[in-house]
């Protein structure tokens, strides 16, 4: 298994992709003017304090409040347990961005992450993450880790701390401290609200949270960037400097490698399968459901294993795009129905094998009584459609448009309601040139029945400035 890592910098926005086996398992585009703020560390003050909904809404700088949960309160040590009051000040930390109309959720239990390590000042213990489940490495890392902490500190070793010694999670735990007190320093000198700690660039955070040992090769595709890149990684992994190579093909390195088409088919909601069905993605405020179409059906083949093989590689697709759309909250599938229980959990099995790989924590909730299969998956940035495409203009959001007969015939009605109320004169119509060519021949004998009705000349005036829905109708008067 090869896995790498493309980077494509440009002023404006930062892309990376992960690939395994050439196969795109994640993406992250972020806006430089639109960057995230998930780790940012605020001082911030109480605004209002909601007992009826157990939250408070806290003054970050950022225009809009934003939210800390009272459950956030009750779960932290020392001072992160104090009880609030509006108008005073408090060190909170974001761990989601803003989406739609909702501020960023907020928590009091602050963390800094480092390349092995979590440090978490409000603790007093070491954690190990989960996704290390070798007990001996476990064991290793935590016998380190007591030699390496004082009393009193709090950690968490990240899954790229497998393999690592002693001196690389002693160097990990200095700078980590230091950049604590630098924080302590600026909340005695700072006024409420401001930023005390923002996260590292977006070029840097793809490599400290994605260059793991498991990366054969990082792709950067501008010389700047790429000597950034071997800098962070000689200071914070060297092991990974020699990996880092400046892409020098003759073509763009996102085309040449073929994401930018996967990017244009993760903004699609069709997605092909090998067996020629697809998966159908649609995302509301509420949930997103992936509906799960069989290509074509030999009559003469068992439906049970024909359900079965669509429905394996749906799990897994699904799995796939759930990460790379960055899906979250509730997604519901509705995968072909099968009767057999083995096949149901086959299909349970593969997508917990491939949810289990993805760094945002997803669960595989299992199948209810409709046959309809959940999955949660903690939302913390917006989705990807959300930062690759915006509401389209004409169908507002909707995905549908006005019909050609449906825009065709609102005219003719209100042709007739004009040419009642309106003086005598010549009565000009302006819309967008298919509805006018529409019209013209298939409603041209309509027209002309208004105006024999009406005693009306009417003019269609094609305007490309014009969207389907929308028209203008102009009365001429005539002199008398």
């Amino acid at each position: 298994m090869s896995q790498e890592l493309f980077i494509n910098v440009m002023p404006a926005e930062v892309r990376s992709a992960l690939m395994d086996d050439n196969i795109l398992i994640d993406l992250i585009v972020e806006r430089r003017e639109q960057a995230s703020v998930i780790g940012n560390i605020y001082l911030g003050r109480v605004e209002r304090i909601m007992k009826g909904m157990e939250a408070a809404f806290i003054d970050i700088g950022l225009g809009k409040s934003g939210f800390l949960g009272m459950d956030d309160k009750r779960r932290g040590n020392g001072d992160a347990s104090a009880p609030l009051h509006e108008g005073e000040t408090i060190l909170v930390q974001v761990t989601k961005d803003a989406i739609g109309t909702k501020g960023v959720q907020l928590t009091r239990r602050l963390t800094l992450p480092g390349r092995s390590l979590v440090y978490a000042p409000s603790q007093d213990r070491v954690m190990i993450s989960r996704q290390i489940e070798d007990e001996t490495e476990r064991d290793r890392l935590t016998r380190l880790m007591s030699d390496i902490s004082d009393q009193g500190e709090g950690f968490i070793l990240r899954t790229a701390s497998v393999g690592a010694t002693g001196e690389e999670l002693a160097a990990d735990r200095a700078a980590l401290i230091e950049s604590w007190k630098a924080i302590q320093a600026a909340h005695v000198a700072i006024k409420a609200p401001s930023c005390l700690h923002a996260d590292i660039d977006p070029l840097l955070r793809v490599l400290r949270d994605h260059a793991l040992d498991g990366i054969d090769r990082i792709h950067v595709d501008g010389p700047a960037a790429a000597e950034a890149a071997r800098r962070f990684c000689e200071q914070a992994m060297p092991g990974m400097a020699e990996r880092v190579a400046l892409h020098s093909g003759p073509t763009q390195m996102f085309e040449q490698y073929g994401i930018d088409e996967e990017i244009e088919r993760v903004c699609s909601r069709h997605v092909d399968l090998p067996s020629g069905g697809e998966l159908v993605v649609e995302t509301t405020e509420a949930l997103t459901s992936i509906d799960v179409n069989s290509g074509r059906f030999d009559a003469a083949s068992d439906f049970e294993q024909m359900a079965l093989r669509t429905n394996l590689e749906a799990g897994q697709e699904a799995a796939r795009q759930i990460r790379l759309r960055n899906l979250s909250g509730l997604i519901v599938i509705d995968l072909i129905q099968m009767e057999r229980d083995e096949s149901w959990n086959a299909v349970i099995e593969v997508l917990d094998d491939v949810t289990g790989r993805d760094r945002n924590p997803t669960r595989v909730l299992g199948v209810t009584e409709a046959g309809l299969l959940e999955i949660t998956r903690r939302r913390r940035r917006e989705p990807l459609l959300n930062t690759m495409t915006e509401i389209c203009r004409t169908c507002g959001g909707a995905g549908r448009v006005k019909s050609l007969d449906a825009a065709s015939i609102d005219i003719l009605r209100a042709l007739k309601r004009e040419a009642r109320v309106v003086p005598p004169g010549e009565i000009l119509v302006y819309a967008a040139p298919d509805v006018i060519n529409s019209l013209e021949s298939d409603f041209g004998e309509l027209v002309d029945s208004v105006e024999d009705e009406t005693g009306r000349s009417i003019d269609l005036r094609a305007d490309s400035e014009y969207r389907r829905e929308n028209y203008d109708i102009i009365v001429k008067q005539t002199d008398l």
